[in-house]
């Protein structure tokens, strides 16, 4: 993400944490269909975090049509409540890769299926991208 939108900073980020929890939850769904005998405690924390990244999503949603409303306008208040939902969802995308990575080791349905290891590797990568883009605008927020 580039940090040339000046005020807008906040919505540009909080578009691309919409764009990325959309595809964590979506990317939840691929795992499970693509690894059809994927371990019953690797299914159930795949739903579960499905719901979470939904629930994120929808959270962010209503930030971003808070701002619209109000020709975002960002008060000091406001923009702590940003930077501390960025801050969560850095977290729970870094939580979602350390997850993957266990299953990557893990699950014999993923370790003997070399199709759904690179999915799963490749679904890794795209969170650490949206990983290293929150960090960036926490570091850019942190530094002005």
């Amino acid at each position: 993400m580039q940090f040339c939108y000046g005020d807008k900073n906040h919505i540009r980020v909080l578009e691309e944490a919409q764009f990325w929890k959309r595809q964590e939850a979506e990317h939840t769904v691929v795992i499970r269909e693509m690894a059809g005998n994927l371990e019953e405690e690797f299914t159930e924390e795949l739903k579960a975090k499905y719901e979470n990244f939904s629930s994120t999503e929808a959270t962010i949603t209503q930030y971003i049509e808070r701002l619209i409303r109000t020709n975002y306008m960002i008060n000091s208040e406001l923009e702590e409540k940003i930077i501390d939902l960025i801050e969560f969802t850095l977290c729970q995308s870094e939580m979602f890769v350390d997850f993957l990575s266990t299953m990557l080791k893990e699950s014999p349905a993923v370790k003997n299926n070399v199709v759904v290891s690179v999915v799963v590797s490749h679904i890794m990568r795209e969170s650490q991208y949206y990983v290293g883009v929150a960090k960036a605008y926490l570091a850019y927020m942190s530094y002005i």
